[in-house]
């Protein structure tokens, strides 16, 4: 049996403290152990009041963690993220949430050290045949802490312990792993994570959760939950449940379960904290709805647009691009001429997309496609937007060439968009504390 504890956040360190010893997550730690903390930590905007409920593990769970840690005498604690970056050089976005959280607090006050996975070295390493780049230092780990966050994504469903093991692998590992392969793609890939690295203790910080994530554009919510285990499949088979997902039905984690000949339900998972999953939290949604009909998400459908095909996504799109179809979308539905039907464009991105052969106008975007797809007999017309990430002048000049009118300033507007948009729906509601992500000295 698995045991995973399930319990409420209703005190700082008092909550984590209780599920900690539940799961009895401290059994195989030394004080002598070189320890490794990996939070989520996806994104940071400098200067922007962005939405972090859900997105980011709150600054409240990683202190507490630290603090337990210093209680058993630990002195060697490493807190390690590999946030993409969207633009090359600069300063790394570790750095910048650092700051930004006032985690540099651990430094000072606990000597916590910190470890930006893209720029230290990689190791080769092989699961199943599938070839991967890890973070050596963080492999180096004697005892290794899973700290993500209770949230849904809009290509493997969940985003939990397994999926946090992504953000240890370099660049070119992480796009490998959405691939046009419809056997072995992202959920593939994904169940494959703890052979490279066990984690020695999961804990999902649910203080908030997130639908539809990864990303601020998700809709969270205050849920206050905790869920702790020294195993990180019991850890997310519990979590999935909690969320209101069936874990057998979750692919990554239905195939890690079978490839260690377990099963992909809760019947070997010992379950302590009195909370029954099932029904914990309303269940969460992970993907958009699309209109069939129209040939496109729903919510623009809903918003009156015509002339656009935008097939559903799928997971061979990385998170480079998955940034940039945020400008796609909010380009067609901030466009001044949006009232008119468009002149019959369609849309592609990721890997796996091809041309229908019933468009006017086809659009490739990102570096993918346009390698796929720019020399299809099918395109009538091909826009194209190159690179990896994608440019935004480039963007600007393929909407130019498709007739989509962007506003004057867009660009502008879409850099504080996560404020002015997206965190404009929590700050009425005081249960969505900006202080929890933020440290105080």
């Amino acid at each position: 049996m698995h045991r995973v504890a399930l319990v409420k956040y209703s005190k700082p360190l008092e909550s984590l403290r209780k599920a900690v010893a539940l799961c009895d997550g401290f059994s195989t730690l030394a004080s002598t152990d070189k320890v490794f903390i990996k939070p989520n930590l996806v994104v940071w905007l400098e200067g922007v009041n962005f939405p972090k409920f859900g997105v980011l593990t709150t600054a409240r769970m990683i202190e507490d963690m630290v603090v337990l840690l210093k209680e058993q005498g630990v002195g060697d604690i490493t807190l390690v993220e590999g946030a993409v970056e969207y633009e090359k050089g600069g300063e790394s976005l570790l750095v910048q949430a650092a700051r930004g959280m006032n985690l540099n607090k651990l430094t000072n006050k606990y000597g916590v050290k910190f470890l930006d996975v893209h720029r230290s070295p990689f190791q080769k390493m092989e699961v199943d045949g599938l070839k991967f780049s890890v973070n050596q230092e963080a492999l180096s780990a004697d005892f290794f802490i899973d700290l993500p966050v209770l949230k849904t994504h809009t290509q493997s469903r969940l985003s939990l312990g397994v999926k946090n093991l992504k953000g240890l692998l370099n660049i070119a590992s992480r796009k490998h792993c959405h691939n046009a392969s419809h056997e072995q793609g992202l959920d593939y890939h994904l169940a494959r994570l703890p052979g490279l690295v066990w984690p020695s203790l999961t804990v999902i910080d649910g203080i908030f959760s997130l639908e539809r994530g990864p990303m601020y554009t998700g809709q969270a919510h205050r849920s206050d939950m905790i869920v702790a285990s020294t195993d990180v499949i019991a850890a997310d088979q519990v979590a999935s449940a909690v969320l209101g997902f069936d874990p057998s039905e979750v692919p990554h984690l239905a195939m890690a379960a079978a490839l260690r000949g377990r099963p992909s339900d809760l019947s070997d998972i010992e379950l302590r904290g009195g909370i029954d999953p099932k029904g914990a939290l309303a269940p969460h949604e992970w993907e958009f709805a699309h209109d069939q009909s129209a040939g496109m998400p729903l919510f623009m459908a809903k918003a009156g647009i015509k002339g656009i095909a935008y097939p559903e996504p799928d997971d061979s799109l990385c998170t480079y691009c998955a940034h940039f179809i945020n400008f796609i979308i909010m380009g067609i539905l901030a466009a001044e001429n949006r009232s008119r039907p468009f002149d019959e464009i369609e849309i592609l991105y990721g890997k796996k997309q091809k041309p229908s052969g019933l468009a006017k106008h086809t659009l490739l975007a990102g570096q993918c496609q346009v390698k796929a797809n720019a020399d299809s007999p099918l395109i009538e017309h091909c826009v194209k937007i190159k690179g990896c990430p994608p440019s935004l002048a480039d963007f600007v000049t393929a909407y130019q060439e498709l007739g989509i009118q962007l506003p004057e300033g867009f660009a502008q507007w879409m850099e504080k968009s996560p404020e002015t948009l997206h965190m404009r729906r929590y700050l009425k509601d005081s249960s969505f504390d900006q202080d929890l992500f933020k440290l105080t000295d």
